[in-house]
């Protein structure tokens, strides 16, 4: 039995600080608003929660969930702001970490000097093209990032036609910058 492991698509990115800027900005714009109105929703199902605790004089119970109130809302504004910060501080964007991506019939490869592995497509979470980047989602908050000027096997345009085949449900094209 004979394995075909031609590389069809060979993309080399260097993280660094302003690709990661352009990364959250972009993610932002996808999923900010989401967030918003899911914390929002959350927030007021709990008000009603304290309106009715103190409707039938609860107060103790109603203070609780006043706590908890605040508890959520703190957690929801600073999470995310210490996730990126965290993220801005690893080593990958202040060393300016060269991920190299290798793309095959059934699967993709992402190495970096120390690591390397596998994802198959049906994994993927989401795929988005903009003008200069695909961010290829792992899950809801991680993607992989590849700069569309640096194929040097194939080139961005026919990598668009494969990974849109490769998953076409999750495939997503962003006209704007």
């Amino acid at each position: 039995m004979v394995i075909n492991l031609k590389i069809l698509f060979k993309n080399t990115t260097k993280y660094n600080g302003a690709i990661y800027i352009e990364f959250l900005q972009f993610h932002e714009k996808k999923y900010g608003l989401k967030y918003t109105l899911y914390t929002i929703l959350i927030i007021v199902l709990l008000l009603f929660l304290v309106i009715m605790q103190i409707k039938f004089h609860r107060i103790d119970t109603a203070i609780i969930i006043c706590f908890v109130i605040t508890c959520f809302f703190l957690w929801r504004y600073f999470h995310p702001a210490s996730e990126v910060a965290k993220d801005f501080k690893s080593e990958k964007i202040q060393n300016e970490q060269e991920f190299t991506f290798l793309f095959y019939e059934k699967h993709l490869k992402v190495r970096d000097k120390l690591q390397s592995y596998r994802i198959k497509y049906h994994q993927l979470y989401k795929v988005f093209e903009t003008p200069t980047f695909f961010y290829l989602y792992l899950d809801k908050t991680h993607s992989l990032l590849l700069n569309k000027e640096t194929f040097s096997i194939g080139s961005s345009d026919e990598f668009s036609d494969f990974i849109r085949k490769k998953c076409w449900y999750k495939f997503k094209k962003d006209k704007k910058k």
